[in-house]
């Protein structure tokens, strides 16, 4: 009775004894969905991304806006008024600045992205003077209306009425 005991476990240890692992097919398999969901991962990720930065440049953007309008009940003037440079990011980086040396900004803002400035455009005198400030959203369609609270002051211009544009504008009577 013992032979038999002694078998019967031997061939219980010999079943018991299997190659335990995964094969390449289900290696593969789950590499290929761990790829999958990653990718999926990654385009929602990419996606926030640009959200985020377009609702940074609108936070800019309302606050510079109330810096201007802060810097106008304090000098009867808006800031960028009495400038012009070559070029629109050099006339927004000076009004901006004049906001900073004023206290009215902490620092002047640069887009998200390309870590550059935004634009500052002052048009005519006559029945529509002021200015517009401008930067370009990258979560939108073009379109001809323009974003929520964006200004459209008149044609042919970043913030066209009859241009598609992404623009997104804040106009500032003077």
């Amino acid at each position: 009775m013992e032979e038999g005991v002694i078998l019967k476990i031997l061939n219980f240890d010999k079943n018991m004894k299997q190659e335990k692992g995964f094969t390449l097919i289900e290696l593969l398999v789950v590499i290929a969905i761990i790829g999958i969901l990653s990718s999926v991962v990654l385009a929602s990720l990419d996606s926030a991304r640009v959200k985020a930065r377009d609702a940074r440049r609108i936070a800019d953007f309302k606050s510079v806006s109330l810096a201007m309008e802060l810097f106008y009940d304090s000098f009867g003037i808006y800031p960028g008024n009495n400038t012009l440079y070559p070029n629109h990011n050099a006339q927004f980086e000076a009004m901006a600045q004049e906001l900073v040396n004023n206290g009215f900004l902490g620092t002047i803002p640069k887009d998200p992205s390309t870590g550059g400035g935004y634009l500052f455009y002052k048009y005519g005198a006559g029945s529509a003077p002021g200015a517009i400030i401008v930067t370009y959203l990258e979560g939108i369609n073009p379109t001809t209306v323009g974003p929520f609270n964006s200004c459209r002051p008149f044609a042919n211009n970043w913030c066209s009425s009859t241009n598609a544009s992404t623009a997104y504008c804040i106009c500032h009577p003077y």
